[in-house]
């Protein structure tokens, strides 16, 4: 990861709270105007910079910013994670990966040397594991774990699904559901692609 520095850091926490606080991303004058800049050609590089790092991308339109996953690197020192979509506890649905909103955390709440986001939950496969429907769940990014870790499990490339990892052989995996009404699922290691580990759940009440 490319180091940011301070006025590039200030300059994205700027964008993520407007975007936060308004629906939208703010324009190039916006950023002019609130860092003071001479030029509007000075908010222009600052974007160049962060978007050749990789935290956001843009479009040819006003306002045409989008932030990028990357971002969870900077945000986790920063008590903001990205949201990037939502998780199955259930079925598995569609894999997401465009950061939606962004979940507050205490200070120093997770280790510092690891890339973190979050995703909404959606079902009730994981109840008995105190997750429940709505609830957003902090994921490690790590692409490995543990029998009995619960993890972001990627099948087939495109289904996601939230569960309890078991392994039955150095071939397959069992994903476990927290819900005794809800059944197992055998899948093949070479169908697997781990998307990283919970470490951590918030419930917006």
């Amino acid at each position: 990861m490319e180091d940011l520095t301070k006025r590039q850091l200030q300059v994205l926490d700027y964008i993520i709270l407007y975007m936060k606080e308004n629906g939208f991303a703010p324009s190039i004058r916006d950023i002019m105007r609130h860092f003071e800049f001479k030029s509007p050609r000075a908010a222009h590089k600052h974007l160049i910079i962060l978007e050749k790092k990789g935290y956001l991308e843009r479009e040819g339109v006003s306002r045409g910013i989008r932030l990028t996953p990357k971002c969870g690197t900077v945000l986790a020192t920063e008590n903001l994670i990205p949201v990037s979509g939502k998780i199955a506890a259930g079925n598995a649905i569609e894999a997401i990966e465009k950061v939606t909103d962004f979940i507050p955390i205490p200070s120093n709440f997770f280790p510092k040397n690891f890339e973190y986001f979050s995703l909404r939950v959606e079902g009730n496969s994981m109840i008995e594991a105190h997750i429940k429907s709505g609830d957003y769940v902090i994921v490690r990014k790590q692409d490995y774990a543990e029998d009995g870790d619960i993890i972001v499990a990627l099948i087939d490339k495109s289904e996601a699904t939230l569960k309890r990892m078991k392994k039955i052989n150095e071939d397959e995996v069992l994903l476990i559901p927290e819900n005794k009404s809800l059944q197992e699922i055998r899948v093949s290691i070479d169908r697997l692609e781990i998307q990283g580990k919970m470490v951590g759940l918030i419930r917006l009440v």
